[in-house]
């Protein structure tokens, strides 16, 4: 049965019918706003953007304005019923009605004859004396009833006072909970009430007045008052309740009364893009929202991204020295401080939303740790009624990629290790000055003649299968709701050996009674994670013309070795040995992990308006780690027989406390007043205890056991470490709104935390923001002129987060036994880190601008903001001499500023019934700068120089490439010109003429794709594109030039055999292939990197009522498949997953509700 609303009159309303539901969503159609001029301070860069968006909102109001008159219309109908009426023309036109049923409550039927007459004319002549008025944009006709004459003063009121009587209900949901502190108001009155903690209200009403119900979570109901019996009010579920309302984690928030930058995704929009992990989904999702592309891990399942959110607080490439990554977002799971761990492991089919707080006013309330953004993650609450079961399944084969490997075969590698004289001097007429080398060179050749040409790519790798099962029964009643899930899956990697077995309990239980509200949320993890024990580079730099495996079979350890120089230099012995043979031995590098969680929540309702909470969480994780290399492997070749095998092992046990309180205040004052309010406190103890040793000397591999090594090692010791971090929290976030037009938030908290010098404990946090919803002004709501605007927001904020994501004692003198050089007295102590009792808070001043903008009948939707974050002192590290006892000490200094810009815009292409094509675009820029450094960190950039090309001088961005700036090839003699800073040309490399010649970040990046919805399928193609950036082509400087006379036995590119300087006249892009000496990093390995890859391609199809689902006993059935990161276009070739390759996927997800 469809449920339907009444609205009153001069509105229109859409109507759309969910088929997993009786209920009916009503959504209110187009309101009015004005125009805005809010970017004009944008950079050109941005206006460039802007003028892009221009051009798509221009497309978009050429469909949404397509012009009705050409469609014309011929039919007869005599006493027609208009409902009747509408089928018929929507049947000849395609053009569809959009109404309310009520409005044709007093329609009279219609009675006409027209041939071949314009549509709008038509409809004209059908409503002339109809209480219904039309408009018509693109293909959608919009019925709203017509203003109803003024009545008399004569007439009496409606309401007098005498006819008030008192009106008693429940508000219950779908499944008959009770609602309590749901909003009653009169229609049209600023009259109302609210209901108790059992869901009841009572109220004075006059008979056919209209009761409006509105609570968080469940869809705007109205209803009439036809009798003045005891009523029942069923709320449904809000469709887009995430996308309404913003979820901190501490509080929960209108998303129109809300002024911070935020971006909220259903569970089901993430499933659009993957099914494989929520962090991969938000990436594709929103702009802002960053996985850094790891080249040297690629797609290994045991690595934790990288992530970002707006960017980076913190210097960058000292992750080393600040013991953790401190650019790295703040987690929240249902509440509580999570970890990027939990998250990364976390089933996609436990998750409810996913919401991503990116400005101070969103962020603020979590004060010194929210510096780089928060994630806040919800998983799904057990909702009442009978026991039902739900399976889902997502299965994923991997592949590796391989498209950014340029080797060479046998043939070419053999004739590059003539060229470069490897196998021995060459005479001028190119052959081999030598006996020795010419033999050496034909047996190669005779196995490259007989088709000797190894792919070794192919060997540590394979298509992966991973799969996760999940099982969730749940039930309950209006008391007592509950769910118990188990979800075990493998996420097996590409490379063999490596995966990732992960199993998950959880029990979630709710109860309320009364004012009272208790829940208790308790997981149970296991996780055994295995990772490879021969990296991947190890097989691409094997040569071609080697056999894999001997006449027999077998595998050599020994693939070629001989010796080279003279009495002279010294003779060396070289070998190259056979990568599969220590990947065959019995090698061990595993993980395992055990761990709870329990999280318990009590709320106590004082009033409507206010509510008590307190929540306590425990977490307890144990690791063990446990590597093993074999007494055989070629890395104990020639060593002490002692000596041979490796084994270490390391445990930790990890102890998290969390706990608040916190009051919350929300009420509306005489209708039009709004105000929020929440006050409280947070208490949090992480600490750990860990210990390892390693041990050496093994006969054999059988026994990957510590107890069968010979001795402890002689070269690292065991270690034993204890930490304590604790932090204290004090906060306060108030909001306010006026008539849902001008809003306000501001947030106060005082942060303790034991990260920093002991002087400077405590540290205050601020933030606030302010919000004008001009599609809410009467001037806008009263203007035809506006009709195109459906509403049209401007935000900004500012405050100051911090950050905290450093070593537990930092700032702290520690002192370490100094087991090097005893003495007869005792063990003495050196210092191992300096400290900094005046160590500052990190903190960055965060300012925000946007806007959110819907117009064309909400077809086209535009979300902007522009940044500047600051932070100013940066925590680094400093240079102290030799003498202090340590190396470098932690201070204040310097700065570090980052612009740059996000935006989201969506195009209903086409909207029908139950048809929907929308087109999707999202971008990012980026753009940061370093200041206030001076010399401190020099040391660094001495270190740096021949190594990679990042630097950190003032005014300068750390994704900057400094190098210095190279001329090419000189034709004339083969070597490399320079140019110096004064603009003369050189041969001399010098470091002091280094300069800016490039920057890795992309002018622009995002996402551009389509979705498709027609009844029960979907369909979503994201290409991710990235626009304007330099890379730093390590391949050619590593596997082209400056290859070491050693390495050129392995495999190389294959542009170091093309390409390259010969005779004098030569224009060249490398040097002589003769040429072996180490060359200098500069400009000539810098190129422009421009990329378009295939994210995410998925289609679904979801049925609620097909009579073989009913048949099953089930009530729904979900199908999808996915594609994702199927292919990848770039303008470079550059190697990617050096030590791990990254990988392709094809997915299938299957869900069924029983």
């Amino acid at each position: 049965m469809t449920k339907t609303a009444s609205c009153a009159q001069g509105e229109a309303f859409f109507l759309f019918t969910r088929k997993d539901t009786t209920a009916v969503s009503i959504i209110r159609g187009p309101s009015k706003a004005e125009r805005s001029n809010a970017a004009t301070l944008l950079t050109p860069l941005m206006s460039k953007v802007m003028r892009l968006l221009g051009i798509f909102l221009f497309a978009a109001s050429l469909t949404v304005s397509a012009n009705a008159y050409s469609q014309n219309v011929t039919l007869t109908a005599n006493n027609l019923p208009l409902k009747s009426l509408f089928s018929m023309v929507e049947k000849e036109t395609g053009y569809v009605f959009f109404y309310n049923k009520q409005l044709l409550e007093n329609t009279k039927p219609v009675t006409l004859s027209v041939v071949n007459m314009p549509l709008e004319t038509f409809l004209q002549r059908a409503f002339k004396d109809q209480p219904l008025n039309f408009r018509i944009e693109g293909k959608t006709i919009t019925l709203s009833r017509k203003p109803m004459a003024k009545p008399e003063d004569t007439h009496q009121p409606i309401a007098q006072a005498d006819t008030l009587r008192p009106l008693t209900g429940r508000v219950i949901s779908e499944e008959g909970e009770p609602i309590p502190g749901a909003s009653v108001l009169i229609k049209g009155t600023q009259k109302g009430t609210s209901t108790d903690n059992k869901g009841n209200f009572t109220l004075q009403a006059v008979m056919g007045q209209i009761l409006v119900f509105t609570a968080v979570g469940y869809e705007h109901t109205e209803v009439r008052v036809r009798a003045f019996d005891h009523i029942i009010v069923k709320m449904p579920l809000a469709a887009d309740e995430m996308k309404d309302h913003v979820v901190t984690g501490i509080y929960q928030r209108r998303k129109e009364s809300f002024t911070g930058s935020s971006a909220t995704f259903s569970v089901k929009e993430l499933k659009t893009v993957t099914n494989q992990s929520p962090l991969q989904a938000i990436k594709t999702l929103d702009p802002s929202f960053a996985i850094i592309e790891n080249t040297e891990f690629g797609s290994d399942p045991n690595r934790l991204p990288d992530i970002e959110i707006r960017g980076k607080t913190s210097v960058i490439g000292l992750t080393e020295q600040y013991g953790t990554n401190p650019n790295q977002p703040l987690f929240i799971l249902d509440g509580f401080e999570s970890t990027l761990q939990v998250i990364s492991d976390l089933s996609m089919d436990r998750v409810e939303s996913i919401t991503i707080l990116k400005d101070a006013a969103a962020t603020a309330i979590y004060g010194s740790k929210a510096a780089n953004g928060v994630v806040v993650v919800e998983t799904k609450r057990p909702t009442a009624g009978r026991l039902r079961l739900n399976y889902n399944l997502n299965t994923t084969l991997s592949f590796p990629d391989f498209s950014d490997y340029n080797l060479m075969n046998a043939e070419e590698k053999l004739e590059f290790e003539k060229q470069t004289t490897f196998l021995g001097s060459l005479t001028p007429d190119g052959n081999f000055a030598t006996d020795v080398a010419d033999a050496r060179y034909n047996a190669k050749l005779a196995e490259v003649k007989r088709g000797v040409n190894s792919y070794w790519l192919n060997e540590p790798v394979r298509n992966a299968l991973s799969q996760r099962h999940t099982l969730t029964a749940e039930g309950g009643d209006a008391t007592l709701r509950y769910s118990a899930t188990l979800s075990v899956g493998e996420n097996q990697g590409v490379m063999k050996g490596s995966a990732r077995k992960l199993t998950n309990g959880n029990i979630r239980l709710l109860y309320r009674k009364g004012r009272i509200a208790v829940s208790n949320n308790l997981s149970i993890d296991v996780v055994n994670a295995t990772r490879e024990t021969v990296p991947f580079s190890a097989f691409s730099r094997a040569n071609p013309y080697h056999r894999k495996y001997n006449a027999t079979g077998g595998i050599d350890q020994i693939l070629e070795q001989f010796s080279y120089g003279s009495i002279t230099s010294g003779i060396f012995n070289e070998i190259y040995f056979n990568p599969l043979y220590d990947f065959h031995n019995n090698n061990v590098n595993k993980e395992e992990s055990q761990g709870f969680t329990n999280n318990f929540e009590l709320e106590w309702r004082v009033t409507n308006a206010l509510r008590a909470r307190v929540r306590a969480g425990i977490n307890r994780m144990v690791v063990r780690d446990e590597i093993f290399r074999s007494p055989f492997n070629s890395e104990f070749y020639g060593t002490d027989p002692l000596k041979r095998g490796v084994y270490s092992e390391q445990n930790e046990r990890r102890i998290n406390y969390d706990g608040d309180f916190s009051l919350t205040y929300g009420k509306l004052l005489a209708g039009k007043h709004r105000v929020n309010a929440v006050a409280g406190m947070r208490l949090n103890q992480v600490s750990s205890v860990s210990g390892s040793y390693e041990v050496r000397g093994f006969v054999g591999d059988d026994f990957p056991n510590a107890s069968f090594a010979y001795d402890y090692s002689d070269v690292k010791r065991a270690g034993y470490l204890e930490s304590k971090k604790r932090s204290a929290s004090y906060f306060l976030n108030t909001g306010y709104a006026f008539d849902d037009r001008f809003l306000v938030d501001a947030t106060l908290r005082i942060d303790g935390a034991s990260v920093f010098g002991s002087s400077r404990q405590f540290t205050t946090i601020w933030s606030m923001g302010l919000a004008w919803n001009i599609h809410n002004e009467s001037f806008f709501k009263n203007n035809p002129a506006y009709d195109w605007l459906s509403s049209l927001r401007i935000r900004a904020s500012v405050g100051n987060p911090g950050n905290q994501n450093f070593s537990d004692y930092i700032s702290a003198r520690v002192y370490r036994y100094n087991n090097e050089n005893r003495n007869p007295f005792g063990p003495g102590v050196i210092i191992s880190n300096y400290g900094n009792p005046e160590l500052k808070w990190q903190k960055t001043l965060d300012r925000n601008i946007g806007f959110d903008l819907q117009t064309a009948n909400n077809r086209v939707r535009l979300f902007f903001d522009y940044f500047v974050k600051t932070t100013d002192p940066l925590l680094v590290f400093v240079t102290v001499p030799s003498s202090a006892g340590t190396v470098s000490v932690t201070d204040n200094l310097g700065g570090q500023e980052q612009k740059g810009f996000t935006v989201t815009a969506n195009y209903a292409l086409l909207q029908r019934r139950e048809f929907t094509w929308m087109i999707n675009l999202n971008a990012r820029h980026l753009k940061s700068r370093y200041k206030n450094f001076g010399n401190a960190l020099s040391n660094f950039n001495e270190k740096n120089k021949g190594v990679n090309m990042t630097r950190y001088y003032d005014g300068a961005s750390p994704s900057d490439l400094w190098a210095v700036p190279s001329l090419g090839i000189d034709p004339a003699t083969g070597r490399e010109v320079f140019l110096t800073k004064d603009g003369h040309h050189t041969f001399v490399h010098n470091y002091q003429d280094e300069v800016v010649v490039g920057n890795s970040d992309p002018d622009l990046e995002g996402i551009i794709g389509t979705s498709v919805y027609y009844k029960g399928f979907t369909a979503n193609i994201a290409l991710r594109y990235r626009v304007g950036g330099q890379i730093f082509m390590q391949t050619l400087y590593n596997k082209v030039e400056n290859i070491p006379f050693q390495m050129l036995g392995m495999n190389q590119d294959k542009r170091a055999l093309t390409d390259r300087w010969q005779k004098p006249g030569d224009n060249a892009r490398f040097k002589s292939i003769k040429e072996i000496t180490s060359n200098p990093m500069s400009s000539r390995f810098v190129e422009d990197n421009n990329v378009l890859a295939g994210e995410s391609i998925s289609i679904g199809y979801e049925n609620t009522s097909a009579k073989w689902i009913k048949a099953l006993g089930a009530s729904s059935v979900t199908f999808r498949a996915y594609m994702n990161d199927i292919f990848r276009i770039s303008t470079v070739l550059n190697e990617r997953g050096i030590d791990y390759p990254f990988a392709r996927s094809v997915s299938f997800s299957v869900g069924v509700r029983f």
